[in-house]
Parts: C-alpha cells; sequence; structure tokens
C-alpha cells in the first residue's frame, strides 16, 4: 500500500487505521460486484415482464419506486458530419492549448476496481 508522504512521516501505528479503512471498503466492493452479479438476470426478468405487459414502465413496490431506462440514445453520423466533429475537436484543442477555454471540473469520486483475478477467499 502507498501511504501519502505526510501519513508516511507520521506514526507507524497510524497506517493501521487506514489498512482497516481500505480492507472495509474492498470488502464492500467485492460484495456489491456479487450483488451486482445476482441482480443482473432479476432485471432481465423485470425487463421480459413490461414487455409482456405485466408491468409498467415506473411503478412502485413495497415503498420501492421502479423506473425503466430505455437506455442512451446515440447516432451514427454520415461522413460529411463526422468532418464537421473532427474539425470542432481540433478547435477545441487550439482553444485549450491558447488558454481561452475555461476549464470545469466535475464532481471529486473515488473509482475502485476488484483486481483482474480475485484471490480465494481461504
Amino acid at each position: 500500500m502507498t501511504i501519502a508522504p505526510a501519513a508516511a512521516d507520521a506514526a507507524v501505528p497510524a497506517a493501521e487505521p487506514i489498512e482497516a479503512l481500505l480492507d472495509a471498503v474492498t470488502a464492500l466492493k467485492a460484495q456489491q460486484k456479487q450483488l451486482e452479479q445476482e441482480l443482473e438476470p432479476l432485471l432481465e426478468a423485470l425487463s421480459a415482464a413490461m414487455d409482456a405487459g405485466e408491468l409498467d414502465p415506473a411503478f412502485s413496490h413495497n415503498d420501492w419506486a421502479f423506473s425503466h431506462n430505455p437506455g442512451r440514445l446515440s447516432y451514427d453520423f454520415p461522413l460529411a458530419v463526422q468532418q464537421i466533429e473532427q474539425q470542432l475537436k481540433a478547435a477545441r484543442d487550439v482553444a485549450i492549448r491558447q488558454g481561452s477555454a475555461t476549464e470545469k471540473r466535475g464532481r471529486p469520486f473515488w473509482a475502485i476496481r476488484a483486481p483482474k483475478a480475485q484471490a480465494l477467499p481461504f
């Protein structure tokens, strides 16, 4: 584990709460991944029930609100539009390099990914 320089200068016991925090986060993320895998076929069954007319796209059950989202709509544009898009991207890059573009940043967040091969639980 890598500890920030300021934390590395502190006494070694300070790392133990960080280890516990990281262990708790990674354990919950592993549980979350397992739950998402279990949830996927259930969501597919909900979609099938909606397609069969057994469910509305929006409803509530036991105070839980369900809302079906058909997915993000996207388009494949003809070559002429793609070329204009490339010109726009080039103009944006120039504006960034020249400093005339105003930088904006979204809300900060943590990205936590499981290792490629999960260690066996024993």
